[in-house]
């Protein structure tokens, strides 16, 4: 279902059906803003009427994908894991290049009210109670989760799980003592005072996720990736919402082609949300 549906000025009157650009919600952040530039610039390039959508979240955001709601879309690097698996229809288009000293700060902690190792973590998961940002946040969700599989625990080995809804909010639970291990963007815990707080693991550098796009007869993905490859020249105004929407994005100035092989590794580590 759809969260949010703002319907953009038309870029131009054309026979084909308007090119739905769509995102995912999160608190305090005007997403619907941060993407509109991108729609509409895909609408000039492309000579389409546009409509922006901000869905609930990055699973309803691939849903959308899938059953053909949405045609381009901004999500998480769960969001395109999840909607690049063996026989989806969606298709990978350029990604942020993310500058090298922010890339190494996109990371993922774990973090207890107690000083202990993950094995120790897992050998009390019973008597813990696990806060995590979402079911699919990457940074704080299936990438820590990883995290506790490769000391042999998982979620349902803790006494209870509890989800924050942002960054912030899974470092307030851990304070306010409603959870005993928390896994959240290292960004948050870095920068915040963390008193009586310890943390117990840090992931590798987290890669942004890239744009997807799903095709049809209206909609060419090639067409729409050779318009993103040249975005950032042609309309800073693209870059400028990106980065103020995804602060993962860093001081991004351009769009470049996906990894894919390389992101195909972390899809074994994406549960899908039921």
């Amino acid at each position: 279902m759809l969260a949010l549906s703002l319907v953009a000025a038309p870029a131009m009157a054309v026979d084909a059906p308007a090119l739905v650009v769509a995102t995912y919600a999160y608190p305090h952040r005007d997403r619907a803003a941060s993407i509109r530039p991108l729609a509409e610039y895909l609408g000039e390039t492309l000579q389409r009427t546009i409509e922006v959508r901000v869905l609930a979240s990055p699973t309803a955001l691939v849903q959308a994908m899938q059953d053909g709601q949405v045609d381009v879309a901004v999500p998480n690097l769960y969001g395109y894991l999840l909607g690049t698996r063996e026989g989806s229809p969606l298709q990978a288009l350029p990604v942020p290049e993310v500058p090298p000293d922010h890339a190494q700060r996109y990371r993922s902690v774990i973090v207890a009210r107690q000083p202990m190792t993950m094995q120790q973590l897992a050998a009390r998961a019973r008597q813990l109670r696990l806060g995590l940002v979402g079911r699919d946040s990457a940074s704080g969700g299936f990438v820590p989760l990883a995290g506790l599989r490769g000391v042999g625990v998982d979620s349902g080995d803790f006494a209870s799980v509890a989800y924050a809804g942002s960054h912030s909010a899974a470092l307030h639970i851990l304070g306010d003592r409603q959870v005993d291990v928390v896994g959240l963007a290292a960004d948050e815990f870095d920068n915040t005072a963390r008193g009586g707080l310890y943390e117990i693991w840090r992931s590798p550098v987290i890669p942004p996720g890239p744009l997807l796009c799903r095709g049809s007869q209206s909609t060419s993905c090639d067409e729409v990736a050779a318009a993103l490859l040249v975005a950032g020249q042609r309309d800073p105004r693209v870059m400028a919402g990106l980065r103020a929407g995804w602060p993962e994005f860093g001081d991004a100035q351009r769009l470049v082609a996906a990894p894919v092989q390389a992101l195909q590794a972390l899809q074994a580590d994406v549960v899908p949300v039921r």
